[in-house]
């Protein structure tokens, strides 16, 4: 087993046939998708992937990919720091009869030639960001507006003031 950096793309079935170990960093910039759901974009993932073939012959890819990242706190509307971890267990086919055929350990991955390894990693990442990112204890605001702003006044006149006096009347 050799362990390189993390390559932007590999032939992921040479790769298992070789057993190889990738290691390194990726900068949250890269993940185009993932930066929708984020505050920010600063920051890295840390990557960690082995290709091989098990004892049914079944090419995989296992791994994982970490990171802290600053989702929008959903009561507060402040950042909160995330800490998402995806485990990857991969099997590796060319089509989805094959992904069909693939024992239930793994999920599939479905790929005709090269793998680009930040979007397989982007994908796994965008499943473990939670529902609702919270902070674990703050306070909802209700109130948004400006707190230097003078309040409007209620020089206006009511157009039902009519009705109250018809109302009025009747009586």
């Amino acid at each position: 087993m050799s362990k390189a950096p993390l390559p932007n793309t590999v032939d992921p079935r040479r790769s298992a046939d070789q057993g190889l170990s990738f290691q390194g960093c990726v900068p949250l910039k890269r993940f185009q998708r993932l930066a929708t759901y984020l505050v920010e974009q600063e920051g890295v993932v840390n990557v960690s992937l082995t290709f091989g073939v098990d004892e049914e012959r079944i090419r995989y890819l296992n791994g994982t990919a970490e990171a802290s990242v600053q989702m929008l706190c959903q009561r507060c509307l402040e950042p909160v720091a995330i800490g998402i971890k995806a485990e990857l267990n991969l099997g590796i086919v060319r089509d989805d009869e094959a992904a069909q055929m693939l024992p239930r350990r793994y999920d599939p991955l479905v790929v005709d030639h090269e793998l680009d390894v930040s979007e397989a990693i982007e994908e796994e990442l965008i499943l473990t960001l939670p529902l609702i990112a919270t902070h674990e204890d703050c306070e909802v605001k209700t109130d948004f507006r400006d707190p230097d702003a003078k309040p409007e006044g209620d020089d206006k006149p009511n157009p039902f003031s009519v009705l109250a006096q018809l109302k009025g009347n009747k009586h």
